[in-house]
């Protein structure tokens, strides 16, 4: 899932990565409502690479994924020159996990079932923010 508008300058673009279909599917839906450019991708490797070559302004990252969870995936992001904004979201939450995703620079740590009104709005504040950040 790739929305065609990512290249437009301006755009807020934002990266998911989440092994569930379903997941990958409301995001995408969720946050071109909110004219966010949307790149879904099915786990950390994939993030990964995409995050490689391609400019975003976001991720939003699961924590369990096959290959490469999510916060291994922070954790490699932060050897980039200059490490993408990320918001992870676990099943799994406890303050371990919020410490070490905190640590390997998560913006903020969201619990399953997420809220969607919360998420829209942390995506907004980000984007309304995000040269601040």
């Amino acid at each position: 899932m790739d929305d065609p508008g990512r290249t437009a300058k301006g755009v807020f673009h934002v990266l998911v990565a989440d092994d569930s279909h379903e997941m990958r599917q409301l995001l995408f839906e969720l946050l071109s409502l909110i004219d966010c450019a949307v790149t879904c991708v099915g786990d950390g490797l994939e993030a990964l690479a995409s995050l490689e070559t391609e400019p975003y302004d976001l991720l939003i990252t699961d924590y369990h994924m096959p290959r490469l969870n999510g916060l291994a995936l922070l954790r490699r992001i932060q050897a980039f020159s200059c490490p993408v904004p990320a918001m992870l979201i676990t099943g799994q939450i406890s303050s371990d996990v919020i410490k070490e995703a905190k640590q390997a620079g998560a913006i903020f740590v969201l619990p399953k079932p997420v809220v969607i009104p919360l998420v829209l709005s942390l995506v907004e504040f980000i984007r309304d923010h995000r040269f601040a950040l």
